[in-house]
């Protein structure tokens, strides 16, 4: 038997076996979620972060990825004050409450198509040391999120993002020994609807990832439910893209989480999505935007137990922009559902 027929029958068996382990996992726990901080965010007080996490942890969630592009404009040179340290108000109130945070290390602009990952390197070890620096000594400061995300490269892209894991991941190591956590994702749209991706095999997808795992010290994978973010993808459309992940994980010793995305494009079927918005349209294509919406609670809850059947432990991308009453004049219903799924109380 050839490998990649044999592959292709270990991942069905193993989708199989997680299909029949599902109906009496327990459902992943929604530890936490995805932050993009804004300069309006860096202004803020303890005070003024006190109701928006409070609301936040009504979800029973601890754990935040904080992304801040503005870092490194506080630099050791940085004058004491209000820029010195940009998140002080965050993690003054992070730290009193006993939150894990993940700070990411950022990227430059189109990093797929760097021919020499040096400068990408260079770049981020000056983001790490100055992240180490500012928030090193902060109790929440819990580890580092690396955010090439990603499905499968091929060719010179393998070999870049394979050189920008291992070094990146080590770099975040040395200036803090804490974990390292990334959130890839897969592709389902095999036809082609959504652009001219190479669509790869949940065989090829599991062979990837356990090369790529196995030569950086990453510590989770936080693996994005659906890469199209499209509603009409079912939770068995995804199983044995888990399944691979989760073996490749086991066989890495890395930590599978699940990114459970509570943000959707609503679109009734990939013919709808064509009619509407054009062949080959990307999923973030402008014309898209007034057509996403957050995850309703059902589907939410049917989210997480589809997790649990491969790991314990949630994060979500979605929440900032789609559920939190601030967001949006329809996010408070929709947070209230949430928080009717009784999140918290299952935490306690």
């Amino acid at each position: 038997m050839n490998l990649p027929r044999l592959l292709t029958l270990c991942c069905c068996a193993l989708a199989l076996a997680h299909t029949a382990a599902s109906a009496d996992a327990p459902p992943a726990r929604l530890a936490g979620a995805f932050w993009w901080m804004s300069a309006a965010d860096a202004r803020r007080t303890p005070e003024s972060w006190r109701e928006e996490l409070d609301q936040f942890q009504a979800l029973g969630m601890d754990l935040l990825v904080v992304s801040a592009p503005f870092v490194n404009d506080a630099m050791p040179e940085t004058p004491e004050g209000a820029d010195a340290d940009p998140l002080k108000g965050f993690f003054d109130e992070a730290d009193r409450r006993s939150l894990r945070v993940f700070i990411n290390t950022l990227f430059t602009p189109d990093w797929w198509t760097l021919d020499d990952p040096a400068p990408e390197i260079a770049r981020a070890e000056v983001t790490i040391r100055n992240i180490a620096r500012l928030y090193g000594g902060r109790p929440s400061f819990h580890g580092w999120y690396v955010p090439y995300e990603l499905y499968v490269f091929w060719d010179r892209e393998a070999d870049l993002i394979r050189t920008l894991y291992r070094e990146v991941a080590l770099r975040c190591k040395a200036a803090l020994d804490k974990p390292v956590m990334i959130s890839p994702f897969f592709i389902l749209d095999q036809a082609g609807v959504l652009g001219d991706f190479r669509w790869a095999a949940p065989e090829e997808y599991q062979e990837f990832w356990t090369g790529m795992l196995r030569q950086a010290p990453v510590d989770i994978v936080a693996l994005q439910d659906s890469g199209e973010h499209l509603s009409y993808y079912t939770l068995e459309d995804r199983r044995p893209f888990f399944a691979a992940m989760k073996a490749a994980c086991d066989a890495a010793g890395a930590a599978l989480w699940a990114n459970v995305e509570t943000g959707e494009l609503l679109v009734a079927s990939p013919e709808d999505y064509t009619a509407r918005f054009g062949a080959k349209t990307h999923v973030n294509d402008p014309k898209t935007v007034p057509y996403w919406r957050g995850v309703p609670a059902e589907k939410l809850k049917d989210k997480l137990q589809f997790a649990g059947a491969f790991t314990d432990t949630a994060i979500t991308w979605g929440y900032q922009e789609y559920i939190r009453p601030a967001s949006k004049p329809t996010a408070q219903a929709l947070y209230e559902s949430y928080r009717a799924l009784g999140l918290a109380a299952k935490d306690e």
